[in-house]
């Protein structure tokens, strides 16, 4: 049986407190590998759908969902463990997964501060993130598996003959299309969370199988509830 290969951040990542779209999917009985993670970066998320095309056989689609620019995701010891203490770092941003902390574009540490300072380049980011993508299209291409790649967030590309190449609509960001629907009245702001609301993950999930996957899940969605 062919699976769905996903990952993306927190808007798409299932194994979390808060449902997304991906959850609804599962639900509906989509044979889903969601290859996500909590807050994650771009390198991450693409790295993560390379190592998973590398080992799975059996992939009818690949969903890309990328996020801001910015994120990094800092392999951790317990000498870094130290940035926590004394740094601001919110609550619910002291976590580790898969033995990194998913920091986000977050300014808590001195260490970050200095990062963003002296050593980040935007440019070389979305270079990198361009080239994976680049990548992550041409294995699916040479496996004959349908791929998405979709912003959750507007991201600031640069011109280049390589983003031409790439299959994706630029000037969408789920997040757009979240903050100008109805749904957003019920977002929950707690602690600055960003996942979108319940109502509008299971639009989403509709809308991912409307314009891409294709399936029969229509009676499925019509039954659904949280």
């Amino acid at each position: 049986m062919s699976s769905i290969l996903i990952s993306g951040c927190g808007i798409s990542y299932s194994e979390q407190q808060k449902p997304t779209w991906v959850n609804v999917l599962k639900l509906c009985g989509v044979d889903v590998i969601d290859a996500g993670g909590p807050a994650i970066s771009n390198e991450s998320i693409l790295n993560s759908l390379l190592f998973e095309l590398d080992k799975q056989e059996n992939i009818s689609h690949v969903i890309c969902q990328l996020t801001n620019p910015g994120k990094i995701d800092i392999e951790m010891n317990d000498e870094r463990m130290a940035m926590f203490e004394g740094n601001n770092v919110k609550a619910n941003r002291q976590f580790i997964w898969k033995g990194m902390w998913p920091s986000s574009v977050s300014y808590y540490t001195t260490q970050k501060k200095d990062y963003y300072k002296w050593i980040y380049s935007s440019k070389v980011d979305l270079e990198n993130t361009l080239l994976k993508m680049y990548l992550l299209q041409t294995l699916c291409e040479q496996r004959n598996i349908k791929l998405l790649i979709v912003q959750g967030y507007t991201i600031p590309w640069q011109e280049s003959s390589i983003l031409d190449k790439i299959n994706f609509d630029k000037k969408f960001a789920i997040r757009d299309l979240y903050e100008a629907s109805d749904y957003y009245k019920f977002h929950d702001n707690t602690d600055g969370n960003s996942v979108p609301c319940v109502e509008f993950q299971k639009y989403y999930a509709w809308k991912i199988n409307e314009d891409f996957l294709k399936f029969e899940l229509q009676h499925k969605f019509e039954k659904f509830k949280w």
